[in-house]
């Protein structure tokens, strides 16, 4: 709260970003913040824990929305270099993906994975049936290589490897994964040509 710039991506979202600040005065949203109650540092520092039991529906919707936004990431920046890109989310919704979300989707399905919310068999099921998502939302790119049916593609093993083995990688970086399996995939177009 109160910062008065913003990275952004591309063009599309920085005249975004800087009509917003003609629209909000930064300054008085500040002057606001500031005679709120200061939060207790208790309360800053406590992380939020579940509470309650996820129903089956739930766990699932959320498996497949992450499986859904890495396969999305991950097919742009293993098949096509992209590392920064518009990907439509699970309800066709356009979003600015980027390492830092694929980050905290990887390491989100790889933390219910080592905490039993979910089995290899629910991430399995979820990467598959969202492959076939993906590729119907990347049907008009003529350069696109489909995910499905096979699912066994390098953009999908890469997909696999950064939720596997998400908890062996320092901080959960991608770096390590995206970087092998890219240099993969323009080895195998190299041995095509």
């Amino acid at each position: 709260a109160g910062a008065n710039t913003a990275w952004a991506p591309s063009p599309t979202a920085t005249v975004q970003h800087s009509i917003h600040y003609h629209w909000v005065s930064v300054a008085s949203v500040q002057q606001q913040l500031s005679s709120r109650q200061r939060a207790s540092l208790k309360d800053i520092l406590t992380p939020a824990l579940l509470d309650r039991t996820l129903s089956k529906e739930e766990i699932e919707r959320e498996i497949q929305n992450n499986a859904q936004g890495i396969l999305g990431y991950v097919v742009r920046w293993i098949d096509s270099g992209v590392g920064c890109s518009k990907v439509p989310d699970i309800s066709n919704v356009g979003l600015m993906e980027d390492r830092a979300t694929l980050r905290i989707s990887s390491q989100h399905l790889a933390s219910w994975l080592h905490h039993g919310v979910c089995s290899e068999e629910d991430i399995e099921a979820a990467l598959k049936k969202m492959a076939a998502v993906v590729d119907g939302q990347n049907s008009k790119d003529p350069l696109y290589r489909p995910l499905a049916p096979a699912c066994d593609g390098i953009a999908f093993q890469a997909a696999r490897a950064l939720i596997y083995e998400g908890t062996a990688v320092p901080n959960g970086y991608t770096e390590f994964a995206l970087h092998k399996f890219r240099r993969q995939a323009k080895a195998a177009r190299q041995t095509k040509l």
